[in-house]
Formats: C-alpha cells, sequence, structure tokens
C-alpha cells in the first residue's frame, strides 16, 4: 500500500533573539501508510510537538522551514506538499483530512456551543451536509466510537460531559468529517486509567477499519506498545532510532533508547520513573542525530 503521507529530509528551527536559529527538527524523514499507527517518543526539546504541530498547519510565529518536503497524499495518489500552503489551504484541510487530539481535552470546544451545535458546523465545514442532512445518518459513526445514545448527549454543552465521551465525540467528528491524517498529543492525559484504556482500543480498531493514519506522540511505553506499529525516538530533531515496535521496545539498538524507556512510565501511571539519562547515553544519541564520531 502506497504512503498517505510522505516526510522527507524536513529541518524547522526557531529564531532566537540575539542568537542563531535553533533546530527543532533536523533532517526527519519517514512515511506513514493508511491504517498505520507511528509513535514519537523523546525528551524535551527532541522535536515531537514541533512536528505535530507542523503536520497540523499551527507552527508558532518564528518558526521557519529550512529545508525538506511534508507530501500528502490524496485520491489518485496526488500529493500536496504541506510546506508550501498558504492559511485558506490549511483551513481546508484541517476541515477535511486532518485531526487533531490534544492534551486539554477542553481546548477543542467552545463552552458556549452544545456538542450536536459542533457536530453540525464540522460537517457543514467539511462539505458533507448532503449526504449526512440527518441525524440519523451520523449514527455510524457514533457506535464506531461507543457512543450508543448519543441523542442523550447532544444537546449537552462540552462541560457537562466526561473527557472520555468528549474524545469519543471528537473520534466520531473526525469520522465524520471524513478525515484521514489523525495527529495526537498526549491525547490521553485527560482521562483516568480505564479511559485511557478504552480511548487507546479506540485509535487502533478505528484506524484498522477505515485505514486512517496516526501520529501520535506519548511519554506512556506501555501506550506505545499497544497502539503503535513503528516507534520513531528524536533527540534535538532528529532520528536516533527506529523500528516496528516490538523491536525497538524489546531490543533497542542505541544507550539512549534504552535509558530514555527506562524513564518512561508504563501504562496506568502518571509519573515518569526514577533515574536520569547518562552522559554516555546522550552521546549516543548525539553520534546518531548529528553523525559526529567520538
Amino acid at each position: 500500500m502506497f504512503p498517505m503521507l510522505k516526510i522527507q529530509d524536513l529541518t524547522v528551527a526557531y529564531s532566537r533573539k540575539g542568537a542563531a536559529p535553533a533546530i527543532a527538527l533536523r533532517g526527519l524523514t519517514f512515511d506513514l501508510r493508511p491504517g498505520e499507527v507511528v509513535a514519537l517518543i523523546g525528551g524535551v526539546g527532541s522535536g515531537k510537538t514541533t512536528l505535530l504541530r507542523l503536520l497540523a498547519g499551527r507552527l508558532p510565529r518564528g518558526s521557519e522551514i529550512l529545508g525538506g518536503r511534508v507530501m500528502l497524499v490524496g485520491e489518485a495518489e496526488s500529493e500536496t506538499d504541506l510546506l508550501k500552503l498558504r492559511s485558506l489551504s490549511w483551513r481546508k484541510l484541517r476541515r477535511t483530512r486532518i485531526a487533531t487530539f490534544f492534551p486539554r481535552i477542553g481546548d477543542h470546544w467552545n463552552p458556549e456551543r452544545t456538542l450536536r451545535q459542533h457536530l453540525q458546523e464540522a460537517i457543514q465545514l467539511a462539505g458533507k451536509t448532503r449526504e449526512l442532512r440527518s441525524e440519523k445518518d451520523w449514527m455510524p459513526a457514533f457506535y464506531d466510537v461507543g457512543l450508543i445514545e448519543p441523542e442523550q448527549i447532544l444537546g449537552r454543552y462540552p462541560g457537562e460531559v466526561s473527557a472520555l465521551v468528549q474524545t469519543r465525540l471528537l473520534m466520531a467528528m473526525a469520522l465524520l468529517t471524513g478525515a484521514d491524517l489523525w495527529i495526537a498529543d498526549e491525547a490521553t492525559t485527560s482521562l483516568d486509567a480505564t479511559g485511557e484504556d478504552q480511548v487507546l482500543r479506540l485509535f487502533r480498531e478505528l484506524c484498522a477499519k477505515h485505514d486512517l493514519g496516526l501520529i501520535f506522540a506519548s511519554a506512556d511505553v506501555g501506550c506505545i506498545e499497544r497502539l503503535a506499529d513503528r516507534v520513531l525516538v528524536l533527540y534535538e530533531g532528529g532520528v536516533v532510532e527506529s523500528g516496528r515496535v516490538a523491536d525497538l521496545l524489546s531490543r533497542p539498538k542505541n544507550r539512549y533508547t534504552r535509558a530514555l524507556l527506562d524513564t518512561l512510565p508504563r501504562l496506568g501511571e502518571r509519573r515518569s520513573r526514577l533515574g536520569e539519562i547518562d552522559r554516555s547515553a546522550v552521546q549516543d544519541a548525539m553520534d546518531a542525530t548529528f553523525g559526529v564520531e567520538n
């Protein structure tokens, strides 16, 4: 199956007053296929959030694309370079092909509008009003995300339902609008252990059923193990190591990867485990990222 997203030699920097730009992504190259889940792990400043923001068209001011291509593949294998899009084109993509799931679930909603109004607006902006004219047409998406009696919640406001229900509704909205590139940054932060388990299972099932591509960042090894097909370990914006999830988690090749995994929490834990990444492991990461020889 052909990739739906192709990232080639992507380099991004942030400007700094009175100093050289800070490199946030460094020659990043990988692809994503329909139905596939790719996890990003790394410490603070590794580039995870920068990449996810770029893919959502929401890089902050002061950021600069120094090189590379990010190709989103559409119908008949047509390609769109996301790095060349203007704001209006980005807006259209976010309404039709890209769905985002970020840590603070409340940021996705207008608290003064009902959940029904949010769904109606999303469907209208995606140009789906003809095929989704009636709320009965929404039901397959609701059932897919585990909302069996949506009529009981659609008239409510976001703050009146749980974070788990809000997350399910975001997934239903993405299905209704036809989004096939899903981007998640610590998307289960607002959930308890039970809710986290349910959402991880839903992400996995929906990607497989609807040929969605999911790129997500997580600091939870159990979450990565359950959800991802492949893992990219990032350091200072570059890839230290990548591979199939079972191989990388059980037999990491780079000392930095081993040290990083030892500090990350497991599924259900809310804190990182004790321990620091020693200098030799960091040097391994630098060698892999910058191509430096000791």
